[in-house]
């Protein structure tokens, strides 16, 4: 295996490997966040190109990875981590809340999340790129339910939509979850489990911010620890 201190690395992620936290009714940024704890528990350097709000399908709306391409040296350890899809998975829940009874998709399709995944990977493995893909940590439903949703559009109207039944949230982004670690299986790229410790975790919404999507202080701590144990394992 490659050493990571011989590794270009550069993650593409959403607010989460930012260290976006939702505190006392603001985002804040975690100085110590879970990117900033590996890479000092590694002694390395990340390129942290996360963007609060990000999907895949603005990524490469941007050609964000086209540019990246553009610049890297293919001779060098160039690794790219992608962690993203939470916000893939969500929904324009004003849109969901004015016509509750039409068959609303997630801000990107889970048809069209996976092909865009597959194309982005094998465009990176062809300039002899590593990809590293994260799953996603979950979400608490009522939390994201009666603290964002609720502030974004009518409950009831939501709720019509859900069926009555909030935990379809979390399941289906569980769903793109899944899509993740068959999109790494398929091509062969390291899939790094952020999602696994907080399921065992019988106080795992304790490691959450309010809004519950984000991971608080505690939250980030558990994903920096499961990160560190899985490289260490593959690095050996």
């Amino acid at each position: 295996m490659i050493s990571l201190k011989h590794c270009k690395i550069t993650i593409f992620g959403d607010s989460i490997p930012k260290g976006i936290v939702y505190e006392n009714n603001e985002l804040k940024k975690l100085p110590e966040n879970a990117v900033i704890l590996v890479a000092k528990h590694f002694g390395i350097e990340i390129d942290n190109l996360s963007i609060y709000g990000q999907t895949l399908k603005r990524l490469n709306q941007k050609g964000t990875i086209d540019k990246y391409i553009e610049k890297i040296n293919e001779e060098e350890n160039n690794v790219a981590v992608i962690s993203l899809g939470g916000n893939d998975s969500d929904y324009n829940w004003k849109i969901v809340a004015n016509s509750p009874n039409e068959n609303h998709l997630p801000n990107t399709p889970p048809k069209e999340f996976e092909t865009m995944l597959d194309e982005t990977i094998k465009k990176l493995q062809q300039k002899n790129v590593k990809v590293i893909l994260t799953n996603i940590p979950p979400i608490d439903s009522k939390r994201y339910f009666e603290n964002v949703i609720a502030r974004l559009a009518s409950k009831e109207k939501v709720l019509e939509f859900l069926q009555g039944d909030i935990e379809n949230i979390y399941r289906h982004q569980e769903f793109y979850s899944m899509i993740i670690t068959r999109c790494a299986n398929k091509n062969n790229c390291k899939l790094l489990d952020i999602r696994g410790d907080f399921l065992w975790d019988r106080k795992y919404l304790d490691k959450f911010c309010i809004d519950g999507v984000h991971p608080n202080e505690m939250g980030h701590e558990i994903i920096a620890k499961s990160i560190i144990e899985q490289l260490e394992k593959s690095t050996k």
